[in-house]
Parts: structure tokens; C-alpha cells; sequence
């Protein structure tokens, strides 16, 4: 049985031209729990209908917490374009944690994180939860955009390159550059030779992929053609 529970949107903060982040935290006052990398179902009930729609977001905050923040691309779909519309104190229902994705911050202290768009969410949850164990892990991250605009929370991923227990690394690849858009970073798709080039100990790494179906299945499989056990490989994806 699917058990939801009222929140109501604490803020609303517009992060790239396509991506806001929302925050929600519980109507009854509860403390939410969950592994760095798991999801949530988000629910909203139109007042006038009665029909109610639900989509899957990973959630962005570090365990455990008495809110949820999420990622959201914004894509006109049944429930983002209630989200356009909506305001601080509006109340959506949330049903959590959900999924197999989960951060294990002491198996190994060295990671790879592949991220593709809002799927760099996950991977937030797990940095901002290594950074308040204070733990020290080692984590070479390839970043996928399509634009230079598009980095997600640009200044807290350069703060958290900075900390010293994280020794986070960032590779940005931009897939759709333009000629005037002043990248003078990666360019193209994520492949075996990229990894190679921007973690060339990959093969130390415990590797986590999270983005759309095609992004997932197709570095799965560079990551299986280098050599890569895919036990080492833990992969999470959402719907185009």
C-alpha cells in the first residue's frame, strides 16, 4: 500500500532557464529518511477534477532531513506545468523512498559519478551527504549539458570542488555548443574515450550513472567495453 503524505512548497528557486528547484517539506511535521541516490513520488491533486498525477523525482538533499528537494526540468508535461504555476505553500502529496540507487559512502572510497541533466540530482544528495559525514571520499564526476547554461546549482558544485574531504573532480561535456556561447570545455557525448581521458583510474572506481534511458544504457556499455565489472556499475533512469 502507497502511503502519501501532505508537504507543502517552502521555495521555489529557478536554477538554470529550464530546471527549478523546489522544495518541500512535510504539513504533520515529519523527519524523512532515505539513502543518498532513492526517489520520490510526487503527487498533485487538481481541487476541481479530483484527478490526481504522480511522477518519480530523485531526491537532491542529504539524509535525513524533514524536507525533500528536487530538480525538476521544466516540460510542460500533466504534472511540471502545475509546477509552473505553482506558489510557496501550495500542498502536493509525497510518497518515499523509493528504488535500488542507493550511495554506500564505505564501499570504496573512490567513485565515478556519470550524470546526465536533472539526472546530476542524485548525485547532489550524495556529495552534500559525504560533505556533512565529513567523511573523505574521492569523486571524479563527468557532468552532461546540452548548453554551457545549463550546470545545475553552478556555485555550490564549485563550492563543494573546493572541499577538501570530497577531492570532487568535474568534467562538463556540452553536447549542443554553439559559436558564439564562449565553452571552451568538453564537447560530445560521454564515451569510452572521454571517461578514459577525465578518470583515467576508472577502473578504482565505483561507478554510478543516473539520466535519460539512452545516456544510461550507452555508457553502461563503454563502461562494460573498458573492462569495468558491472557489479562496479550501479545505473538509475528516468523517462525522456
Amino acid at each position: 500500500m502507497i502511503i502519501k503524505k501532505p508537504f507543502a512548497i517552502e521555495s521555489i528557486e529557478k536554477s538554470t532557464p529550464d530546471v527549478t528547484v523546489f522544495r518541500f517539506r512535510s504539513k504533520e511535521n515529519l523527519k524523512v529518511d532515505f539513502v543518498s541516490g532513492m526517489f520520490a513520488m510526487l503527487y498533485y491533486k487538481d481541487p476541481v477534477t479530483g484527478e490526481e498525477i504522480g511522477r518519480a523525482f530523485s531526491i537532491a538533499n542529504a539524509p535525513p532531513s524533514d524536507y525533500f528537494e528536487f530538480m525538476i526540468a521544466m516540460i510542460h508535461g500533466k504534472l511540471t506545468s502545475k509546477l509552473e504555476a505553482a506558489k510557496i505553500g501550495d500542498q502536493y502529496s509525497v510518497s518515499a523512498p523509493y528504488g535500488q540507487f542507493k550511495f554506500n559512502i564505505d564501499e570504496g572510497a573512490k567513485f565515478l559519478f556519470l550524470a546526465g541533466g536533472t539526472g546530476i540530482a542524485p548525485f547532489f544528495s550524495m556529495l552534500r551527504f559525504a560533505k556533512s559525514t565529513g567523511k573523505n571520499i574521492d569523486a571524479n564526476m563527468i557532468y552532461s549539458i546540452r548548453y554551457p547554461y545549463e550546470i545545475i546549482e553552478k556555485r555550490e558544485l564549485d563550492a563543494l570542488s573546493s572541499n577538501a574531504s570530497l577531492k570532487l573532480r568535474i568534467s562538463v561535456t556540452v553536447t549542443r555548443p554553439q559559436p558564439n556561447d564562449g565553452w571552451t570545455g568538453l564537447t560530445g557525448h560521454v564515451n569510452a574515450d572521454m571517461i578514459k581521458q577525465c578518470a583515467p583510474d576508472f577502473a578504482e572506481r565505483i561507478c554510478y550513472i543516473c539520466g535519460p534511458p539512452a545516456f544510461v544504457k550507452a555508457l553502461k556499455d563503454a563502461l562494460v567495453s573498458l573492462g569495468v565489472n558491472e557489479r562496479s556499475i550501479k545505473a538509475e533512469m528516468w523517462g525522456e
